[in-house]
């Protein structure tokens, strides 16, 4: 009888026998992915991981991408696929003896998203002496990474000299983030505002994000003054809002 699989804290089982326990998204170590099998490879389980994981490839040089989504049961074939053609997943040892001998090496991430029961991935391919015409890449600042409506972006912050990366909301979904909360002020849907707030204080802590979530909690305030009595209260989760 085969083996049940099993999941590590923060790692999706994609094979039917269980592997040897490896780092996972949920413990320390920011390279928890290198050097995990393409049979087995290594699938985040937490969304802001993945989200710095991927901005650590950018910001490593990663200058060429492709990006899907795939069955979970899926991943160990397509990542295998990927490992018959570049360094997958190299340990940093051996990372830069790949890069010295001139050979393509590429960085395989995975996320399982478990509202869609697939699994997020992107590869980033640093190419060795030519580039590989395998796949149609992408720049990632010229097509940019998005994620469920997040977008990683160059910006300069507030007194910085040099532009960072960071994560922020899609304009198309911001757009709707603030349409939505002026709706359900407008609309007296206090119930539906209380859960836009919470929903809101919820957002990944990234400094583009964080840039905008501040600017709703102003738009929150200002329309809710525009539009509300004095004699009505805001919905208590406006108060935990800053």
């Amino acid at each position: 009888m085969s083996a049940e699989p099993t999941t590590a804290p923060g790692q999706a089982a994609v094979q039917e026998m269980p592997p040897k326990r490896a780092r996972t998204s949920g413990e320390k170590g920011a390279s928890a992915y290198r050097g995990a099998p393409p049979s087995n490879p290594f699938i985040f389980t937490k969304k802001t991981v993945y989200m710095q994981r991927l901005g650590d490839a950018v910001r490593a040089g990663a200058l060429h991408y492709i990006a899907g989504s795939i069955p979970l049961g899926k991943a160990p074939f397509l990542a295998q696929k990927f490992a018959g053609r570049y360094v997958l997943n190299p340990g940093k040892i051996a990372d830069h003896r790949a890069r010295r001998a001139g050979e393509d090496v590429a960085r395989w991430l995975g996320w399982f998203d478990e509202h869609t029961g697939l699994v997020q991935w992107t590869l980033f391919y640093f190419p060795g002496k030519a580039i590989c015409r395998e796949e149609r890449w992408l720049n990632p600042f010229e097509a940019r990474i998005t994620l469920s409506g997040y977008e990683l972006v160059r910006m300069t912050k507030p007194g910085a000299n040099a532009p960072v990366l960071t994560w922020r909301y899609t304009r198309a979904q911001h757009r709707l983030l603030h349409d939505q909360v002026v709706f359900a002020i407008r609309g007296k849907q206090d119930a539906v505002l209380e859960q836009l707030i919470h929903s809101l204080s919820r957002s990944p802590g990234f400094a583009g994000v964080r840039e905008q979530v501040k600017k709703l909690w102003a738009i929150v305030k200002a329309e809710w003054k525009r539009t509300r009595s004095k004699t009505e209260d805001p919905p208590n989760a406006y108060f935990g809002a800053s």
